[in-house]
């Protein structure tokens, strides 16, 4: 294991992570809570929790060695399942392997957590404190939770065997799954295409069962599909081990037995499970590979499956589970019908399987919004981070972007495709780590911004599927404009100066750390909701900051909302957090801000009125300017290289080879570069970075000397950002001193024109 390069290579970039973020975060969080948290995000993105939340308990033994130890947990809705996370990290950023006694520790200490939590034999914990209200939940909910899951998380490699289940005396009712999360699986993710670990079902060896099917009588390249009979005991035994991650491709959590569907599954199996087959219209599900056999009497069974998910049929599975434990009935007489799908490419399946889920469903309607993530709007919102440049408070000269990551991992993908080490920190420069915004983010902070932190607390999958479910509709005949994406970025700069308002733990916080997630989004909501959602966003877009005075008035209305939360009669501040009802009970009451100070920075109706309908250029503008600073940030001695180097590799066909002449020619005179250039200079760099081609060697092949090409893209923005006066000013000076030729007066007089009617202004016109 210690030889494999890229796990060595993946265990320093995720050191360097970890340290990162905890440098970031402002009082003195450790590496252990920055590595949880980071281990939180990543499973709950790969679908394996949902709604994790860090939470730090250790109690030690009268010997001063740790007894028990929480880093984290999850609850799903109804208590059906418990996620309990723990933690160990050492400071390294080599591969080691966690020793024996140090896994043995982290099992043992979360078993005897589970176990004291259960039984209400933990005692000593501060009744203001987070695992105080999650034990008292655990013990109030005991007889809803099906599954418990221990998460022992490590950036070691884990050696030892880890059994299947752990079985706690007077616990037998419950599946207790351990679930080991070392470096070597955390990379496997890492490099997975998917991002999630697939489920692969043994039929015969875990459930005891064959399920007999037929197969398609002709084959298909992309696909095979099996018609089967599963035993009704078999679906309800998967769905006690997996829960809704057997629903992955569904994007829909189990609805309880209350719509008419479910109440109808459950009459059929008390009162007629022989008829259950002929009733129910069955499961379609997909896989990625499945092994055929065949018995003695020649019938073909399914023997196992390879990404085992349930597309259409949710509803079913759930409803035999909790049916079969709630009235204590036996499902040996209650099969279904399965209609599995074999997808054979990645590809392929990105496509067929959102298809399958949408035209098979006939039980309860699924937007078009839960069977895609590749969202039109997302990419929109893509485009407008790659162009809309931030400009440093203190120096104008400077700019930076916001960094939309659509997809997990994007930016560090991005960033690994720039050839040099030199450009890669230029890269960075321009687009700081710590302005990398993820999709899920952009959902809490609209969300929060629109008033609705009680979906914020629920979770950032759940959180993000009401936002874009609202924004689809919002965007559906318009795209939203760059002043939608500023105001996400002042969202991210208020919503992260507010945490650190708050504080950390061991720093004179202003409460319980615990609970600081929920009084941010609930007091950023409620300052909104005072100013009737008219909070001046452009004024914190344009300062990249928030001032003293607000942040004055942020700290009281943190102290006010933590103060309420911590008055409320419940067992956990995260659960209340998630209702609406909480939310109503807190803007029922009378606000702490001062109204003299907020009214400093609120927008009047025609002031925000205008601001929503101005985008002072087209996204078709940047874009340009964007692709032209791809082709002139590699330099003029690239370019020149590149055609001594082509001489020998014959990389380039003529044609390639004659545009690359081209934009040589232009840069190194000073000339600006046509459409066609800059469009075959892009097809030209991806063609040599998929060829691996070493960009310094081929720069060095140059004989002339760099000459220095500003930043068109950078410029094009400051341009676009000038007020009418500002271009007043300067033709009057430049004609006053004579500055300007009488072409470059009428020039910026067009420029000028063409910005104020938001019309595009083409490269050429200011290379």
């Amino acid at each position: 294991m210690s030889d494999n390069f890229e796990l060595k290579q993946f265990a320093i970039e995720l050191s360097s992570e970890v340290s990162a973020l905890t440098e970031t975060e402002e009082g003195g969080a450790t590496k252990e809570e920055k590595f949880t948290e980071y281990c939180l995000e990543t499973l709950s993105e790969a679908g394996e929790t949902e709604g994790a939340k860090a939470c730090s308990f250790i109690k030690e033994n009268r010997f001063e060695n740790i007894e028990m130890k929480l880093n984290g947990f999850a609850i799903s809705d109804g208590f059906e399942t418990l996620d309990l996370f723990i933690s160990h990290y050492r400071d390294s950023d080599e591969v080691f392997n966690l020793k024996k006694p140090e896994f043995d520790s982290m099992l043992n200490c979360s078993k005897k957590f589970l176990n004291a939590a259960l039984k209400k034999h933990l005692d000593g914990l501060e009744p203001s404190s987070e695992v105080f209200g999650l034990v008292e939940a655990i013990q109030k909910n005991r007889k809803e939770i099906v599954r418990v899951n221990l998460f022992l998380l490590s950036n070691g490699i884990v050696t030892q065997d880890v059994p299947a289940t752990i079985d706690i005396k007077g616990l037998e009712e419950i599946l207790i799954q351990p679930h080991v999360w070392d470096m070597d699986r955390l990379h496997r993710l890492d490099q997975s295409k998917n991002q999630r670990e697939p489920i692969t079902i043994d039929f015969e060896k875990t459930l005891g069962v064959q399920i007999p099917c037929l197969s398609m009588p002709s084959a298909v390249d992309d696909y095979n599909c099996y018609l089967a009979i599963i035993p009704g005991q078999a679906l309800s035994t998967l769905y006690r081990n997996y829960g809704t991650r057997l629903l992955e491709s569904n994007v829909r959590a189990f609805l309880q037995q209350t719509g008419k569907v479910n109440k109808g599954i459950r009459d059929t199996i008390l009162n007629a499970p022989e008829m259950f087959l002929p009733y129910n219209n069955g499961l379609a599900a997909t896989a990625i590979d499945a092994t055929v056999s065949q018995d003695a009497s020649g019938a073909f069974f399914l023997s196992t499956v390879k990404d085992f998910q349930i597309v259409n049929g949710g509803q079913t599975t759930a409803s035999l589970f909790h049916t079969q434990k709630k009235h204590k009935v036996a499902l040996d007489n209650v099969f279904v019908q399965m209609k599995l799908t074999v997808v054979k490419e990645e590809e392929a399946k990105n496509i067929i399987v959102p298809a399958i889920s949408r035209y098979a469903n006939s039980q309860n309607k699924v937007s078009e919004l839960d069977l895609t993530s590749n969202s039109p709007l997302l990419q929109h919102l893509e485009e407008l981070s790659m162009t809309t440049y931030a400009a440093d408070p203190d120096d104008q000269n400077k700019q930076s972007l916001w960094f939309f990551e659509r997809v997990k991992g994007q930016y560090k993908e991005l960033l690994s495709k720039e050839p040099t080490n030199g450009k890669k920190l230029a890269w960075k420069a321009k687009r700081p780590v710590s302005q990398k915004i993820q999709k899920s983010d952009v959902a809490k902070f609209i969300n929060v911004s629109k008033q609705l932190p009680f979906h914020v607390a629920k979770g950032s999958q759940k959180n993000y599927v009401r936002f874009l479910e609202k924004a689809e509709t919002d965007f559906k005949k318009s795209k939203p404009g760059r002043t939608y994406w500023e105001d996400v970025v002042a969202s991210a700069i208020l919503f992260k100066s507010t945490e650190k308002i708050f504080g950390r733990k061991n720093h004179n916080p202003i409460g319980d750390t615990n609970i600081r997630s929920y009084c941010v989004a609930y007091t950023l909501s409620y300052l909104q909701y005072v100013m009737e959602g008219k909070l001046d966003l452009g004024k914190i877009w344009k300062e990249q900051a928030i001032d003293d005075l607000l942040s004055a008035q942020i700290r009281i209305g943190l102290v006010h909302v933590y103060d309420f939360f911590t008055s409320l009669e419940v067992s956990l501040v995260s659960e209340a957090a998630k209702s609406e009802k909480t939310w109503k009970r807190l803007i029922d009451g009378t606000h702490p801000f001062d109204s003299n100070v907020l009214q400093q920075y609120s927008l009047s109706e025609e002031e925000l009125k205008q601001r929503m309908n101005r985008d002072a250029s087209s996204l078709q503008s940047h874009k340009q300017y964007a692709e032209l600073e791809e082709i002139r940030k590699v330099g003029v001695r690239f370019w020149d290289g590149l055609l001594k180097y082509n001489a020998n590799a014959n990389a380039l066909s003529i044609i390639q080879t004659n545009f690359v002449d081209g934009i040589y020619s232009n840069l190194h005179k000073g000339r600006g570069l046509t459409d066609a250039q800059i469009r075959n200079g892009l097809k030209v760099l991806n063609l040599l970075k998929e060829q691996g081609v070493d960009f310094e060697a081929v720069t060095a092949m140059s004989s002339i000397s760099e000459g220095l090409l500003s930043d068109v893209s950078a410029g094009f923005s400051r341009l676009s950002k000038l007020s009418h006066e500002d271009w007043d000013k300067a033709l009057a000076l430049g004609e006053q001193t004579s500055s300007f030729a009488y072409k470059e007066i009428q020039l910026i007089k067009t420029i000028r024109k063409k910005l104020k009617s938001e019309q595009g202004v083409s490269p050429k016109m200011i290379q």
